[in-house]
């Protein structure tokens, strides 16, 4: 008989952001029948956290990690880091997991109300790491503009082709 490796409340499993992705995503798509009969929410299969509690609309990250979810120990969070179009320094957010969370590969981290970029804008650019208890990050997704030189160092790499 195989049996997997317990871990216990203070190991972290080896885990990565596998993709991330992002969509705007309107109040209806969360409506599910269920709903209708006993008002709760039901996500599915997937964990989602919001940065305002009420709202559902709103710009979303989907974050799909290499290790289930449940597997990960309690006090672990996600942090976006996000440049929006209409802001000129980065805005964070922390999502803490739940500590009931489902065995799900799949969260989204959904910024609504006035957290989201104004008129349904893309982000600039954005990071994504995943946080451990201690305060570690143990993994981290970054868009490609996130890595991308200051605008000095821009300066100094078109003077140096000229």
């Amino acid at each position: 008989m195989l049996c997997a490796p317990l871990l216990s409340a203070q190991e972290m499993p080896e885990v990565e952001i596998d993709s991330v992705v992002w969509y705007y995503k309107p109040e209806h798509v969360f409506k599910r029948i269920g709903e209708y009969f006993d008002g709760e929410e039901r996500f599915g299969r997937k964990i989602v956290l919001r940065s305002q509690e009420g709202e559902r609309e709103g710009l979303y990250f989907i974050v799909r990690i290499t290790e289930f979810a449940d597997s990960l120990p309690d006090g672990c969070s996600f942090e976006v880091d996000m440049i929006r179009p209409d802001k000129r320094d980065p805005v964070t957010v922390k999502f803490p997991l739940p500590n009931n969370r489902k065995s799900h590969r799949e969260v989204w981290l959904g910024f609504i109300g006035d957290d989201q970029p104004a008129e349904k804008e893309a982000p600039v650019a954005w990071r994504i790491a995943l946080i451990d208890p201690q305060g570690n990050v143990v993994a981290t997704k970054e868009s490609f503009l996130w890595s991308k030189p200051p605008a000095e160092s821009q300066a100094d790499v078109a003077q140096a082709a000229e």
